[in-house]
């Protein structure tokens, strides 16, 4: 049986989570019974704008900065305003930061790619990190 750690002894760090939120529209239709073929990731148009949400489960607030991992193939993620990737996150709140991804002429249409959001937190502490699948529909 998996033994789950107890809440007091998880770091600040891992009292953050990160959330990647898109529109409905980018919702790939037909893909919640994992059944469907690939791609399986959210459709996104050539530029898509999302928010990354930053929950604090933590009984502390804290300022954490966020930021996308480089793409490749064709892919760029940048934030709205670079000013709100440091955020204050108060003990028990939600921040969203917003960001905009764009794929470029040589981004292939149906390919999923991995987009990666990580986070710090000022003094030390990594973030764990939130993975989505996305595609150029």
């Amino acid at each position: 049986m998996l033994r789950r750690p107890d809440p007091g002894s998880l770091s600040p760090a891992e009292h953050i989570v990160l959330s990647q939120r898109y529109t409905a529209r980018n919702a790939a239709p037909g893909k919640d019974d994992g059944d469907a073929p690939p791609p399986h990731g959210y459709r996104l148009g050539r530029r898509t704008r999302m928010s990354l949400d930053v929950y604090n489960f933590g009984s502390r607030g804290r300022h954490v900065t966020v930021a996308a991992e480089p793409m490749g193939a064709g892919w760029s993620v940048r934030p709205v305003s670079v000013a709100d990737t440091r955020v204050w996150v108060p003990a028990g709140g939600r921040v969203g930061v917003e960001f905009l991804v764009e794929a470029g002429r040589s981004a292939r249409r149906r390919i999923d790619g991995r987009l990666v959001f990580g986070a710090r937190l000022d003094g030390g502490g990594e973030v764990p990190g939130s993975v989505a699948l996305v595609h150029l529909k």
